[in-house]
C-alpha cells in the first residue's frame, strides 16, 4: 500500500505566517507539519509515499531530502494546475499507483493522531468502494463552518455509508477528517467528475455516495485539526495532544 499526500496549494489564508514557504513545511511546536504526517505514515507500516506538489514545488522537493538513506521512499509528482480544485492533484498521482493497489490519501495540512490513520488502513473495502475517516463529535470541531460536512447512515458498529458531501450542507452528522482509503478504480470516478466540470475531491466522492460505495469509519475520541487559517494555530492544547 502507498500513501498519497496532496501538498500542491499555496496556503493563501496562512500567507502572513509562512511567508511564501509551502504550508506543509511550516513548523508547529518545533516540527514541520509534513514531517509529523510522514512519520505517522511510516510508523503505520507504509514506506512508499507519493507527494503531489504544486506551489513552490522546487522548495517543497528540496525540503524533503532529509529522508534520503531511510526506508521511506518518496515519489514527487508535480501538478502544474495546482491553483485548480484538489481533485486535479489527486488525479496527478494515478500513474504512481498500481491498478490492483489500494492507497491512503492524506492532506498536507491536516494533523491527526496515529490511531486514526491505522483505523483507516486496517478497515477493509471492496474493489469499487472507498473509505473516509469521519468525526461525529460535531461540538468539538474547531472550525465547523469551514469543515466538509457529511450525511451518514450507520451500517454496523463504527462503519457508516455516506449519503452526501458538502461544506454548505444544512443537515449533516459528521465532518470529513481528510484521511481516505481508495482503490485505483477511484481515478476513473475522478475523471468522470472532472469531465463534468466538477473537479474537487468531494465532487468525486459524491459520485461514489450516490451509488452507495462511499463508506465512513468513526474516529471515536481521536483528535485532528486542519491547519488552514491563522486561527487554527491558536488551538495549542489540541495540537499538543495530536503531534
Amino acid at each position: 500500500m502507498k500513501t498519497v499526500i496532496i501538498a500542491a496549494g499555496c496556503g493563501s489564508r496562512l500567507k502572513e505566517k509562512h511567508d511564501g514557504v509551502p504550508k506543509s513545511l511550516m513548523k508547529i511546536n518545533g516540527e514541520r507539519i509534513i514531517d509529523d504526517i510522514i512519520g505517522k505514515v511510516h510508523r503505520s507500516g507504509i514506506n512508499d509515499i507519493v507527494l503531489v506538489t504544486g506551489y513552490n514545488h522546487e522548495m517543497m522537493k528540496a525540503g524533503l531530502t532529509n529522508y534520503s538513506g531511510t526506508d521511506i521512499r518518496i515519489v514527487f509528482v508535480h501538478n502544474t494546475e495546482w491553483e485548480k480544485a484538489n481533485g486535479i492533484s489527486v488525479l496527478k498521482a494515478e500513474k504512481a499507483i498500481h491498478e490492483d493497489e489500494e492507497f491512503i490519501l492524506l492532506m498536507s495540512d491536516h494533523l491527526f493522531q496515529q490511531r486514526m490513520l491505522e483505523t483507516v488502513i486496517h478497515t477493509p473495502i471492496e474493489k469499487d468502494e472507498a473509505l473516509l475517516a469521519v468525526d461525529f463529535k460535531i461540538d468539538d470541531i474547531p472550525d465547523l463552518d469551514d469543515g466538509m460536512k457529511v450525511q451518514c447512515n450507520r451500517i454496523d458498529g463504527v462503519l457508516y455509508k455516506i449519503r452526501l458531501f458538502g461544506k454548505q450542507l444544512k443537515s449533516y452528522n459528521g465532518i470529513d477528517c481528510g484521511i481516505f482509503k481508495f482503490n485505483h478504480s477511484f481515478f476513473s470516478i475522478l475523471k468522470k467528475s472532472i469531465v463534468d466540470q466538477k473537479d474537487s475531491l468531494s465532487d468525486a466522492c459524491n459520485l461514489l455516495s450516490i451509488n452507495r460505495k462511499m463508506k465512513a469509519v468513526d474516529i471515536g475520541d481521536s483528535l485532528w485539526i486542519d491547519i488552514d487559517t491563522p486561527e487554527m494555530l491558536a488551538f495549542d492544547e489540541r495540537i499538543q495532544k495530536i503531534i
